[in-house]
């Protein structure tokens, strides 16, 4: 049974929201429709797979993830441990400008000021405020945020996703540890092999096996982080073939290797 807990604060202008959500196991998150507001999302502990027709995002611990207004997106997420999340919401007419609904759901690159983090720590616990000089800090928070990560973010594309694709998508990220083929993929969706290829291609400019390996891949970074877990019980609860092959994609996905992931960043 998965227990959860969100807690909210809202300045007092109304225009600016902070949330930290916990999640004690594995959790879904698939609204009916968009939001009706602009987000910045820090992931504390924990990994997520953020799917839309604009294409699939993953994301770790210690990631920053923005989310445009409007969008229809799912959200995948898992953990060894404690699930933690912040969000900060902001509707559009905090700037005059068009610029933050034109945007992609995306990984916000590393802040060039560094501190992301506190920043973000820092503008929910003001959102409690009743202080009007603390909703001030709260909104220069929020805008040192979101300018020098603005610096870095995509165009937007807009459109659903078909529900077959949908389909094959919550089949992958709730099994992934025990499928082996695409086969298995196209069997469960009644579809043929070439039909799946050809959705993954079209809508996520991907492919079944890339996207399957990056599931992989980031669920297995989070289990790095265990020191008594060896690549090899690693690599095999990832369903892979053998430590090579687990390394051969770890290397694709991430651009390093197992070892040098697990002692540079998996502490």
């Amino acid at each position: 049974m998965e227990t959860f807990m969100k807690t909210r604060k809202r300045l007092a202008a109304g225009s600016l929201m902070a949330v930290r959500s916990e999640y004690e196991s594995e959790h879904c998150f698939e609204p009916q429709k968009g939001k009706i507001y602009n987000s910045f999302g820090y992931i504390e502990s924990g990994n997520a797979v953020f799917r839309s027709a604009a294409g699939t995002v993953c994301a770790g611990s210690g990631d920053l993830i923005y989310i445009p207004e409007g969008l229809k997106y799912c959200s995948t997420w898992s953990g060894d441990g404690k699930i933690v999340f912040y969000s900060i919401h902001f509707r559009s007419e905090i700037s005059d400008s068009p610029f933050w609904s034109s945007l992609a759901l995306q990984r916000v690159a590393p802040l060039s000021g560094g501190g992301c983090a506190e920043k973000v720590k820092r503008i929910y616990e003001l959102c409690g405020s009743e202080s009007f000089t603390d909703q001030l800090e709260g909104y220069s928070l929020f805008y040192s945020l979101a300018s020098d990560a603005a610096k870095s973010m995509t165009e937007r594309f807009s459109g659903d996703f078909p529900p077959l694709l949908v389909k094959a998508l919550s089949f992958i990220d709730s099994g992934f540890t025990s499928i082996g083929s695409v086969s298995e993929i196209a069997e469960y969706c009644f579809i043929s092999e070439s039909r799946l290829y050809h959705l993954f291609k079209e809508y996520l400019n991907t492919t079944p096996v890339t996207y399957l390996n990056r599931v992989k891949i980031l669920q297995a970074t989070e289990m790095m982080k265990d020191p008594s877990l060896s690549l090899e019980q690693i690599a095999s609860e990832m369903n892979f073939n053998s430590e090579y092959s687990f390394r051969k994609t770890f290397i694709r996905v991430t651009g390093t290797t197992p070892s040098d992931f697990r002692k540079n960043r998996a502490h």
